[in-house]
């Protein structure tokens, strides 16, 4: 096999002129994730009776599915019986699936770190006459975000990596000008060389930004 290292390092504007897409959906997705997150955190911590069962069944179904099923069962099943996701555009599909996915997982977290604060200090914010809804702003979410944060950036860099899934709903994207890339000058290797090394750099990125965030808050505690 020959492998043209000349056509990959030439190719690789063409494929990167199309990061604002795949930007677009990992934060959009990544936005999406948090407002979701949120409410289902809350909805579990304070164990809201009718709601409780029903987010659980959620979490389930899509911590035990594949992203890719997901996509295409909410994007052309959905599409066959509820008007709504017919007119949704694919990129519009992408966002939404991959924020539901991903507040299954990321919601797990958020209650994890929110349980890491210790009980006495939500009961001694209540004895000096705080409500509840004050304790959690002031005592403990503001811990809890430290614990949070780490794992929120993993959480964006697998959204990152996971939004490569949009080409398979017609996005053009990293991946998917990869492909079209690929099969237009049957340089397969050397195109999906190009999207493995953007997609490394740029989860070294946000890997980089992690660490420094962490180490901002690590010096706002001291």
């Amino acid at each position: 096999m020959n492998v043209d290292l000349m056509f990959a390092l030439g190719k690789i504007p063409t494929i990167l002129s199309y990061l604002h897409v795949t930007l677009l959906i990992s934060i959009c997705a990544m936005a999406g994730t948090l407002v979701f997150s949120v409410i289902i955190t809350m909805i579990r911590y304070y164990n809201v009776k009718i709601l409780t069962p029903i987010v659980n069944v959620y979490i389930d179904i899509f911590r035990g599915t594949p992203l890719l099923t997901q996509m295409f069962f909410i994007y052309y099943g959905l599409a066959q019986v509820i008007p709504f996701f017919r007119d949704m555009s694919p990129l519009t599909a992408s966002i939404v699936v991959l924020a539901l996915n991903a507040s299954a997982y990321t919601t797990e977290n958020m209650r994890a770190a929110l349980e890491s604060v210790p009980k006495g200090q939500t009961e001694a914010g209540l004895a000096t006459g705080m409500t509840k809804l004050q304790v959690m702003r002031y005592i403990v979410l503001p811990q809890a975000a430290r614990v949070e944060l780490p794992a929120l950036a993993n959480d964006f860099i697998a959204l990152l990596k996971n939004s490569s899934m949009a080409y398979t709903l017609g996005v053009r994207e990293i991946m998917g000008q990869a492909s079209l890339v690929g099969n237009a000058g049957f340089k397969f290797f050397e195109a999906y060389l190009d999207a493995f090394i953007i997609y490394f750099c740029l989860s070294k990125l946000i890997g980089i930004g992690q660490k420094a965030l962490e180490k901002r808050f690590s010096q706002g505690v001291k």
